[in-house]
């Protein structure tokens, strides 16, 4: 090899090793002023001369690109011993982009904030994940070069969150309940197991664990033969109540952040209870309600509806309250309406 193709070659090592990120060819053809064909050859006996040293760094081919790298097997440890050339932020928002791919980029910016526009341009630019435009926002899904860089055996979304969850369980929510799996830090996917369509079935297949809504088990048990967990939200101590089974059953999840506003929002919830009027519950979730409230009970008291049932009450509590709506501010605008109309 000439002084000049060792020179070359020089130049390629030493910016894969201070790049700490895939290089691609035309970059690394940049900087070394060869063409890419040359590169590419060039990055390919670099390669193999680390290969054949077993040594504890490794070159690889990722996509259009090289990276220089810790060697690993990641296998089962895909992200919890991820390579250091990847921050602790960028990983948790892979992570998150892998377990519950394809997912919108406005639903990753509801878990990771405002910061996770940075992060998808990032791992976009390094080639782990691609970024569609879909309307007004983006589907974001992983790569090959994805499942390459952390040693997976399948690319495919399945197999991907099967390797980053591990011995946790995955947890299939109903769109109701999304936000409270979003509140407790669950790794989870929403599905419809009602009336699925083909990508809830499939969804079906992996999760472990089924959160649905009271008495649907019998007509959901025909597509879903797993670990079912009815939970009843329709009051603030039912939620915290099966928000603590949901983690219970699931294994993870963190209940204390939680738990902690309900404790607050219903003391003072009962310290205005205090001084309302007794109200006539028409239903038994009006009167669950209620007594969550401790308000009283009485037969001469305000009366009290739903507001989809038409017929006349002095007070119309709110439940056509969409779907995606927070779970925690559905119960608290019935709470509010009560204690408003009570007062």
């Amino acid at each position: 090899m000439s002084t000049q193709d060792l020179e070359s070659k020089a130049i390629i090592e030493a910016a894969l090793f201070a790049a700490g990120r895939i290089l691609s060819s035309k970059e690394l053809a940049a900087l070394s002023s060869l063409s890419e064909e040359r590169v590419e050859a060039i990055a390919g006996d670099l390669a193999a001369e680390y290969s054949r040293s077993d040594s504890g760094i490794e070159i690889k081919r990722i996509g259009d690109g090289y990276v220089m790298q810790v060697r690993f097997g990641l296998g089962q440890e895909v992200l919890s011993i991820a390579p250091r050339e990847i921050e602790a932020p960028l990983i948790r928002t892979l992570a998150i982009i892998a377990y519950r791919q394809p997912i919108r980029q406005s639903e990753l910016v509801e878990v990771r904030g405002n910061k996770s526009y940075a992060h998808v341009k990032e791992l976009e630019k390094r080639g782990l994940i691609n970024a569609t435009k879909q309307g007004r926002t983006k589907l974001l899904t992983t790569t090959k070069a994805f499942a390459d860089y952390f040693g997976l055996a399948s690319e495919r979304p399945e197999a991907i969150r099967k390797a980053i969850l591990k011995d946790k369980k995955l947890i299939g929510v109903t769109p109701m309940y999304k936000s409270l799996a979003l509140r407790l830090g669950l790794d989870f996917l929403v599905v419809n197991p009602y009336r699925p369509e083909a990508d809830d079935l499939e969804h079906l297949k992996e999760i472990d664990l089924l959160v649905l809504a009271p008495g649907y088990s019998e007509r959901v048990r025909e597509h879903f033969q797993g670990e079912m967990l009815e939970a009843s939200v329709r009051t603030l101590s039912q939620l915290k109540e099966s928000a603590e089974r949901i983690c219970v059953a699931a294994g993870s999840g963190e209940i204390e952040p939680l738990a902690a506003e309900i404790d607050a929002l219903l003391q003072r919830y009962r310290e205005q209870a205090h001084s309302a009027r007794p109200i006539r519950p028409l239903t038994p979730m009006i009167e669950e309600i209620a007594r969550d409230l401790r308000i009283s009970v009485q037969n001469d008291g305000l009366t009290a509806l739903p507001d989809y049932i038409e017929a006349e009450a002095e007070i119309k509590v709110p439940t056509h309250q969409p779907y995606d709506m927070d779970i925690m501010e559905r119960i608290v605008q019935r709470y509010e309406k009560i204690l408003e109309m009570a007062h």
